[in-house]
């Protein structure tokens, strides 16, 4: 903290509109000091790093580097407060929440946003020395829970239109790009397609059973009913639906390593 007890604080999230919304809810916080803004997760370490921020509001899921990994790299500098943010509340795990994290589910809720500013106070406030950096070991298992609960994930909330229909995850056979949309191929025939990217859907879907086979196709691997080897000398995959889908030639290696 600053010496006149001011917490500076780096807000990273890849939305331009929500790290608005966040600037705007720490203006009211008389104490608070935005040193910083990041829109991904290189330039986040990187800011971290260079600016030492006592608090971090942290979007968990970004295009290329996520939240988590933006965590990870920080580490052997020393991790801030960090204030978790994200669009996906399957990501709440109350439970699991430790002294030095907090976690706010978008849209933000001012009430909620102000507790969380208070926790980190309390925190900083207690023991300054504490500001060099929470205990690694303590975000690590916040980071590894997380990702089990995403591991285990059975249903997935997919933006038709203007709807939002919850998916089997189970009944998705394979996910590839469609001009401005993303296909969603499931088990009865049916696609659906959502404006939702294609790297968004890979980090929401688990990753023990989804693997991307090609810069615009992620494919359930427990639909794989067949691995073949193509002209090119990479693989053909055929589902169980009867589709054949081509892997990208920088995926191969990481597709045979997957299906053993």
């Amino acid at each position: 903290m600053l010496g006149d007890g001011v917490i500076r604080v780096l807000v990273v999230d890849d939305e331009p509109p929500a790290r608005l919304q966040v600037r705007e809810f720490l203006a009211r916080e008389a104490d608070v000091a935005v040193v910083g803004e990041s829109g991904h997760g290189e330039e986040a370490v990187s800011q971290i790093r260079a600016l030492k921020p006592d608090l971090v509001f942290l979007d968990i899921r970004m295009p290329g580097m996520s939240g988590l990994d933006v965590l990870r790299s920080a580490a052997t500098a020393g991790i801030p407060y960090t204030v978790f943010t994200t669009a996906y509340s399957h990501y709440a795990v109350e439970a699991f929440s430790v002294e030095a994290l907090d976690f706010l589910v978008k849209p933000l809720e001012r009430r909620r946003f102000q507790e969380a500013v208070a926790r980190a106070r309390r925190y900083l406030k207690r023991d300054a020395s504490l500001s060099r950096g929470l205990d690694p070991a303590a975000a690590e298992a916040f980071i590894v829970e997380l990702e089990l609960r995403a591991s285990r994930r059975e249903r997935i909330a997919i933006g038709i239109g203007r709807k939002t229909q919850i998916l089997e995850v189970a009944a998705i056979v394979f996910v590839e790009a469609d001009g401005d949309y993303v296909a969603i191929h499931q088990q009865n025939g049916q696609v659906l397609r959502t404006r939702e990217s294609i790297a968004a859907l890979k980090a929401r879907l688990p990753r023990t059973s989804f693997a991307r086979i090609h810069r615009s196709i992620i494919v359930n691997l427990r639909c794989v009913r067949e691995l073949r080897t193509n002209k090119r000398g990479g693989y053909t995959l055929v589902t169980t639906t009867g589709c054949h889908l081509d892997s990208g030639a920088k995926f191969d290696a990481d597709l045979k390593s997957l299906l053993g």
